[in-house]
């Protein structure tokens, strides 16, 4: 849906990877995690969303589908697009692509050496789940699926609750750009409607970010490295 609507003039659209290209965005989204559900701190506004928010022309994907109502609230004229997928295939999709780093054990000893980038993601990223779904325990994994797609239920039926009708679209994948741009009231393009496989772009992205995240680790801590050996060689010189 991102590639789609920035393809008909909506973009920038905001998705989790802006937090992966933008690891400070994941201070914000950590802070106004704590005052939704956890009670911490003050509630974000209009002006904390714009200033989080306000490049993009539209939003997908988690963080910013944890903040359905606040979002509505903050921008009620905004249209709001429910796309519909199969809960089973969608935890399917989670389980392989946005939930790993929560599991990786490499991810989690990045965390610790990468504070500025991965320091930032994972603890973001355990919120989110937490606080939707309850559950994030990969030995637990039937009742992780179970309170996955109930969670996902709700978010639905929050939408649909919330958002008036006129400013909704149920969107099934599939179906094209006809019904997506008359309802934004946009021209159909001359191109055929992207059909990037969500999950498997991301699975190819995964070995890149965690690169990058090595790299910028390798940044974080060369100087205390250089430190020990200069010591170590030190010691061994003057024994």
């Amino acid at each position: 849906m991102k590639a789609a609507l920035e393809g008909i003039g909506y973009g920038p659209c905001y998705h989790m990877a802006d937090c992966i290209g933008n690891p400070l965005d994941c201070d914000m989204w950590v802070e106004a995690l704590k005052a939704k559900f956890l009670d911490k701190g003050r509630k974000y506004t209009r002006d904390d969303w714009d200033q989080l928010l306000g490049h993009c022309q539209s939003v997908a994907d988690v963080p910013p589908a944890a903040f359905i109502p606040e979002l509505h609230a903050a921008y009620p004229d905004a249209k709001v697009i429910i796309v519909q997928r199969d809960p089973n295939s969608w935890y399917t999709s989670c389980r392989g692509t946005v939930m790993q780093p929560c599991f990786s054990k490499q991810m989690k000893l990045l965390s610790f050496l990468d504070r500025f980038r991965a320091g930032r993601l994972q603890p973001m990223l355990n919120l989110i789940f937490i606080s939707l779904f309850g559950v994030l325990d990969s030995s637990r994994e039937a009742e992780m699926r179970e309170a996955w797609i109930d969670g996902y239920a709700r978010a639905y039926e929050e939408a649909r609750s919330i958002v008036p009708e006129e400013l909704r679209l149920e969107y099934k994948l599939g179906q094209g750009w006809e019904p997506l741009c008359k309802f934004l009231g946009t021209e159909v393009p001359d191109q055929p409607f992207p059909h990037v496989n969500d999950s498997a772009d991301f699975a190819k992205k995964i070995p890149v970010m965690m690169k990058t995240m090595w790299i910028s680790a390798a940044k974080a801590n060369l100087p205390y490295l250089v430190g020990v050996l200069a010591v170590t060689g030190a010691v061994l010189w003057y024994r």
